[in-house]
């Protein structure tokens, strides 16, 4: 079997088929290592029995797999000293429990899914989803990005009057920062002129909505092949970040 790597609850990664490996050993050799005698099995092994020595070197190890596996910080001591015996039991039923988890954690993840958060498609811009959802919901997922951009182009054409421009220019000058001129008019963030945060967001309107338009909707025009569905998701996401900040723009015009 392949080993597996999952992130913790820190990030951390943790090599589960290694882990199980260790976590086996750990419980068969304690298992072996009880003290017998009359026909009874008790739960503490000696110092003196052979598989004590492999147990000692290897109780660090195991204990922080335990630790890791069930994010817990108080798992105790898996070789217990009493007297002149070392209880077993409870490090053999924590060894028990995290192996478990790591061999139903795949599973759990699959069947209730995870806490990351989710996106509705039609949660989107209106002006987004409602040119994206009829080929949307067909499966024609680049089709449904590259109409999504064409009808935010035509929601800049409608507010600033410039349809006889391509989209590059149609974005260069409508969010350009010089000032408007005669039949170029602007959007503008609105704000200050002097204020930094709206300046920061006029650049980042304009250097955003030429990346859009470059990149997603020429490339979704003169694709011949399909878009994955989540990349897609994620395009429209970005469209309707822009069709957002372009609904609170301002029209600043020579007059």
């Amino acid at each position: 079997m392949g080993r597996q790597e999952r992130g913790s609850r820190y990030g951390a990664k943790v090599d589960e088929q290694w882990a199980i490996e260790k976590l086996e050993w750990w419980i068969q050799t304690a298992r072996r290592s009880r003290a017998q005698s009359q026909g009874k099995t008790f739960g503490f092994t000696y110092d003196t029995y052979p598989d004590y020595q492999a147990l000692r070197d290897a109780s660090a190890q195991t204990l922080a797999i335990i630790a890791r596996v069930l994010n817990r910080n108080d798992v105790p001591n898996l070789l217990r000293r009493s007297d002149n015996a070392y209880w077993v039991d409870g490090g053999i039923e924590f060894a028990e429990h995290a192996l478990a988890v790591l061999k139903t954690r795949g599973e759990t993840r699959e069947k209730l899914g995870t806490n990351a958060p989710t996106m509705k498609a039609d949660a989107l811009h209106p002006t987004i989803w409602h040119a994206a959802s009829g080929r949307w919901e067909s499966g024609h997922y680049s089709d449904a990005v590259q109409r999504a951009a064409t009808a935010l182009s035509g929601q800049v054409k409608d507010l600033t009057g410039r349809y006889e421009l391509g989209d590059s220019e149609l974005v260069s000058q409508a969010f350009s920062m010089s000032p408007p001129q005669e039949g170029k008019p602007r959007l503008r963030w609105p704000g200050n002129d002097d204020d930094l945060t709206v300046k920061s967001m006029r650049v980042g309107i304009l250097n955003m909505a030429q990346g859009v338009f470059a990149a997603i909707r020429n490339t979704t025009t003169h694709a011949t092949t399909e878009l994955p569905k989540q990349e897609a998701l994620e395009q429209l996401a970005t469209l309707s970040i822009l069709a957002r900040w372009i609904d609170q723009c301002e029209l600043e015009r020579t007059d």
